[in-house]
Formats: C-alpha cells, sequence, structure tokens
C-alpha cells in the first residue's frame, strides 16, 4: 500500500508541471528528440459515402503525439540510412477503470523501414484513439478530456534492430533530468500501474496513414499490437 502511494503521489507531483522537452545526449544517432502534444479530428475522406453510421458521443479527439528528431551521419559513415529503427512510446497518467482511479500507462510502437541520416529534422506521429481516452480517463470532470498541458508524462524511445537505444526524449515537469525520468519509467514496470499494450497507435493504422505520406519516414508494417519495450 506504501508503496502504491508514493506512486500516485509521484504522479501526482508529474502532472502539475508544466511540459517541457528533454533532449538526447549528443553522442546518440538521433539527437534533438522533442516530443509535443495535440489533438484534433480524423481528416475528412476525399469522397464520403452513404453508408449509415451513428453520432459522435466522445468526450476526446484522436491525441497526435509528434516526436521530432535529427538522424546524423556518424563521420566514418558511408552507408547514409538505417534500417529497422523503432520508435517505442510510453505515456502515463491518473485514469480510471473497473470504477477506481489508478495510474495508467499506455504504450506504443512504431517501426521504420529506413531512415536516412541527413542531419536534417524528421517528424514521426503516433496517435491514441479517442475512444480508449474516454475508456480510461475519469468519467467526469474536467480531468475527462485529455490536457496536452497537464494529463500526460510520455517518454519515446528510437532503438536500432540490435535494441542499442539511438535517441530519447521525455515530456513532463520542467524541473526533472533525463536521468529522473529515465529512474521512474524503469520503475513502472514493477505491475503498480495497469498498462494498456497497444494503445498507441502507429501512424499507419490511424486514419492519417496516407495523409502527407512522403514526409514521413517510411513504416513498415506490422502484424497485431506490440506492446513498447
Amino acid at each position: 500500500m506504501k508503496k502504491w502511494l508514493f506512486l500516485a503521489g509521484l504522479i501526482a507531483v508529474l502532472l502539475q508541471g508544466v511540459p517541457c522537452v528533454q533532449a538526447a545526449p549528443a553522442e546518440e544517432l538521433f539527437t534533438k528528440v522533442k516530443i509535443s502534444l495535440g489533438s484534433n479530428n480524423p481528416p475528412s475522406p476525399a469522397a464520403s459515402n452513404s453508408t449509415p453510421s451513428a453520432s459522435n458521443a466522445l468526450r476526446n479527439k484522436w491525441l497526435i503525439i509528434s516526436v521530432e528528431y535529427t538522424p546524423v551521419m556518424p563521420q566514418k559513415q558511408r552507408h547514409h540510412w538505417i534500417d529497422d529503427v523503432s520508435m517505442n512510446i510510453r505515456a502515463i497518467f491518473n485514469g480510471q477503470s473497473d470504477a477506481r482511479t489508478q495510474p495508467i500507462l499506455f504504450s506504443g510502437r512504431s517501426v521504420f523501414r529506413t531512415v536516412p541520416l541527413d542531419n536534417r529534422k524528421h517528424i514521426a506521429t503516433m496517435m491514441v484513439p479517442p475512444q480508449l481516452l474516454d475508456r480510461y480517463l475519469p468519467s467526469t470532470g474536467s480531468a475527462s478530456t485529455a490536457s496536452a498541458s497537464s494529463t500526460f508524462v510520455i517518454e519515446a524511445t528510437f532503438r536500432d534492430r540490435a535494441g542499442t537505444v539511438l535517441g530519447v526524449a521525455y515530456y513532463g515537469q520542467r524541473a526533472w533530468s533525463d536521468k529522473a525520468y529515465a529512474d521512474y519509467f524503469s520503475k513502472l514496470d514493477g505491475g503498480t500501474v495497469l498498462t494498456v499494450p497497444g494503445a498507441i497507435y502507429p501512424r499507419d493504422r490511424t486514419p492519417w496513414a496516407f495523409h502527407d505520406i512522403d514526409n514521413y519516414d517510411l513504416l513498415r508494417p506490422e502484424s497485431g499490437e506490440v506492446a513498447a519495450k
């Protein structure tokens, strides 16, 4: 009980902070990693159909997690591409399930078929469907709708095919260091939070799958939901 109360208190402190981005260390291959949040309705299709649909009674919109990163080319690197890069995202928040308030962890993964090491800014996006936000956020009150400034604490990690970390960013309280965030997230794997794997969708599983597709690094389709590591 004391351990859970400590975790709940820690989350409460985190969620009171102003969102802040922590950049990846300079020696990592993906630098200037930065997280931002937004929400939006899905894009309208080019041609609508006449299929009847139920009215939308959802409280939330799609949560859009954008991650900026700059892949750098090592001095002795001849091949200017890296294949099979994964981006794992974990987002924790104070939610509700089984009629009780508890910390909840959403996770998800995107895998890129190939990424150019071009020293330029890239952007990757992943989304949380509004149905899952409605399901796990409190059912009433101001906390029932997602807020970019106060609801989530987020970790985004890039890895190569061998699992080596290429870059990391965090989104949360301004005063925390990268190490403090890393220690905090490492303690969330002990069964103290309700984990919902696959709740954060890769772009190609959302209504934005083919929207401005050439502005993003090429994703490798994966079958089924894959939990973030």
